[in-house]
C-alpha cells in the first residue's frame, strides 16, 4: 500500500509539474515575432504554418505543439494529445470570401489493453486544447470481442448503448474485423454534434467460451481477444481559434501577446476566440512578421527550355504549363492525364476543353466537380462563369501600375502588349461571389492590331506592309517590306505597263 501511495503522489506531482510548464505564459513557446529560424515546416507530406509547430520552440502554445512520427512510411503527424494524427496540411491558407480556412482533419486510435478478471472500462476523450473544436461527425469503429459498448452521458446521467460485438471466428484477424464491421469482432455507431467535441464510452465484457480447438492456443493471444481498439471512420473534422482572449478587442490590449503580428493584416471574432486574416490584396500568413504580402507569385520567365506544349489536341500556352519550370505560378500548373481514348487536361479538378490566351479564359466540361478557390491557394485568380462552363484567370492580384512597378515580375513581356484590370461582376460566380465590380487583378493583351500571346517575349505578332509604287518606262515596280515577327522581307517585281503616272506608299498594319 505504502508504494501505491508513493506512485500516486509521484504521478500526481508530475500532472501537476507538466500542468504549470503548460500554463507558465513565458516558458519556451515562440511568442507572436520570435524567430522561427530552424523550424521544421514538414512532417511527410504535409506542411505546417506557425502558429502550428514541431516543437515547442516552434509554436504558438501547447494547443499548437504538434509531434511528427519519423518511424513510420510516410511520417506521420500528431496533434498534442499523440492520438489525433493530422490528415490535412496546416497551412494557414485563405477561402475567397477571405476568411481563414480554420478547418481541417484528423483520424485517431486508441488501444485499452484488457486484464485477467477486468470485465468493465471506461475511456473517455477530449479535443486536445481549447483552441479546438470538433464540427460535423464521424463513426467510431470498435473492435474486440463479446463487447457492448455504452455511450455515457456525465452530463445527464444516462447510459446508452451503442453497439455490440460478438467473437469472430479465431481465423479472423482485427485487420479484418475492422474491414467487415458488420458486428462479428467490430461494431460502429455515429458521432456528431458532441458538446465541445468530448465523449465518454464504457465497454463491457461478456463471458462467452471460446473453444480453442487443437493447434489455436497462439490465436487466443491475438490482439482482437487481448484488447479493445477504437478508430474513427477516416476523417473528424476539426475548427482552430486563438482563444487565449475572448475577442479582438480584448487581444488588442495585450499587444506582446496578440498573434496578427504582420503588417497588413487584421483580427476577426471567431465566437470561441479570434483569428487574424491578411487585408484585401494581400496574402500569406499573418500570424507572423511581414507574413501578408502583395502578389509576387509571378515568373514572367519559363527556367526550362523544350516545354511540352501539348495536351492532346489542346494547346498549353504559357504562362500555364505541364511541367517544372514551364508555368508562371504554381496555381497555373497543369496535369495531362493519359486515359484510354485520349489525354486529358486538367487544372487541379476541371477538366479543361479550351483556351484562350488572348482573352483570358478557359472552357472546362460542365461536369466537372471542381471548386474554383481549390485552385487559387488564398488568392482570387480564377473566376466561374457558370453558364458556359468558363473560367476567366488574373495573372496576379496586383493593378497594372502596382505590376508595373515590379518589372521582373511583369507578365506582360511582349512588345505591343498591354496591361487590363479586371473586376469581379455578378456575372462572375466564387460560389461565395465577390461583390459586383470588385478589382480582381490584371491580365495582359495584344496592342490593337496585333494578335497572339502577351505573356511571351515577341508573343503579339503584327504585319506593317510598306508598299512602294513607282513607274519606269513601260514597267511598274512593287516594292513591299513587310516587318512581321520582328523580321524584315523585301519583295521586289516588275509588271509591265503600257503608262504609268502613280506614285504612292501605303502602310497597312494587319
Amino acid at each position: 500500500m505504502a508504494v501505491l501511495l508513493q506512485m500516486m503522489y509521484a504521478s500526481l506531482f508530475l500532472l501537476a509539474s507538466v500542468a504549470l510548464a503548460s500554463h507558465d505564459p513565458e516558458g519556451s513557446w515562440a511568442h507572436p515575432g520570435a524567430t522561427l529560424e530552424g523550424c521544421p515546416t514538414s512532417c511527410g507530406n504535409l506542411s505546417v504554418d506557425y502558429p502550428f509547430g514541431i516543437g515547442s520552440r516552434c509554436s504558438r502554445g501547447p494547443d499548437f505543439n504538434l509531434t511528427c512520427d519519423d518511424t513510420t512510411k510516410p511520417p506521420t503527424l500528431f496533434l498534442s494529445d499523440g492520438i489525433s494524427e493530422v490528415l490535412d496540411d496546416l497551412a494557414v491558407s485563405y477561402q475567397d470570401d477571405g476568411n481563414l480556412d480554420k478547418i481541417f482533419s484528423t483520424s485517431f486510435r486508441h488501444t485499452i489493453l484488457m486484464k485477467p478478471g477486468v470485465h468493465v472500462y471506461d475511456w473517455s476523450f477530449k479535443p486536445p486544447g481549447r483552441s479546438f473544436e470538433y464540427i460535423g461527425q464521424t463513426a467510431l469503429n470498435i473492435t474486440g470481442c463479446d463487447l457492448d459498448v455504452y455511450w455515457v452521458s456525465d452530463n445527464a446521467g444516462t447510459t446508452t448503448r451503442a453497439c455490440r460485438t460478438v467473437c469472430p471466428d479465431q481465423a479472423s484477424t482485427e485487420t479484418v474485423a475492422r474491414h467487415r464491421c458488420n458486428g462479428s469482432g467490430c461494431c460502429s455507431f455515429n458521432v456528431g454534434g458532441l458538446d465541445n467535441g468530448a465523449f465518454h464510452l464504457k465497454f463491457v465484457q461478456g463471458h462467452t467460451k471460446i473453444n480453442n480447438g487443437a493447434g489455436s492456443k497462439s490465436n487466443r493471444t491475438a490482439p482482437l481477444w487481448d484488447r479493445i481498439s477504437i478508430t474513427d471512420d477516416g476523417g473528424v473534422m476539426i475548427s482552430w481559434s486563438i482563444v487565449d482572449q475572448p475577442n479582438c478587442v480584448a487581444a488588442m490590449r495585450d499587444r506582446t501577446a496578440y498573434a496578427c503580428v504582420s503588417k497588413n493584416s487584421d483580427c476577426y471574432d471567431t465566437g470561441e476566440g479570434y483569428a487574424c486574416i491578411c487585408n484585401d490584396g494581400y496574402a500569406g500568413n499573418p500570424f507572423i512578421p511581414d507574413g501578408c504580402s502583395n502578389d509576387k507569385g509571378y515568373n514572367p520567365i519559363p527556367s526550362r527550355a523544350g516545354c511540352t506544349r501539348w495536351c492532346g489536341n489542346i494547346t498549353v500556352e504559357f504562362p500555364f504549363g505541364i511541367e517544372e519550370g514551364c508555368f508562371a505560378r504554381e496555381e497555373f500548373h497543369l496535369n495531362c492525364t493519359n486515359t484510354t481514348s485520349s489525354a486529358v487536361l486538367l487544372l487541379e479538378d476541371f477538366e479543361v476543353t479550351g483556351m484562350n490566351i488572348e482573352k483570358g479564359t478557359f472552357e472546362y466540361n460542365g461536369h466537372t466537380r471542381g471548386q474554383v478557390e481549390q485552385i487559387s491557394g488564398g488568392r482570387i485568380l480564377f473566376m466561374g462563369y457558370e453558364l458556359f462552363s468558363s473560367l476567366q484567370w488574373v495573372a496576379a492580384n496586383l493593378s497594372c501600375l502596382e505590376a508595373q512597378l515590379n518589372i521582373s515580375g511583369y507578365a506582360c513581356v511582349s512588345i505591343n502588349s498591354r496591361c487590363v484590370g479586371v473586376n469581379a461582376t455578378t456575372d462572375y460566380s466564387f460560389f461565395e461571389a465577390p461583390k459586383e465590380d470588385t478589382y480582381v487583378g490584371y491580365r495582359c493583351k495584344c496592342t490593337d492590331g496585333f494578335k497572339g500571346n502577351p505573356y511571351i517575349q515577341n508573343g503579339c505578332r503584327g504585319t506593317l506592309y510598306l508598299s512602294h509604287t513607282c513607274t519606269h518606262a513601260l514597267h511598274i515596280m512593287y516594292i513591299t517590306i513587310s516587318i512581321s515577327y520582328g523580321i524584315y522581307l523585301v519583295d521586289c517585281f516588275w509588271l509591265p505597263l503600257h503608262a504609268c503616272r502613280a506614285y504612292k506608299i501605303t502602310f497597312i498594319i494587319h
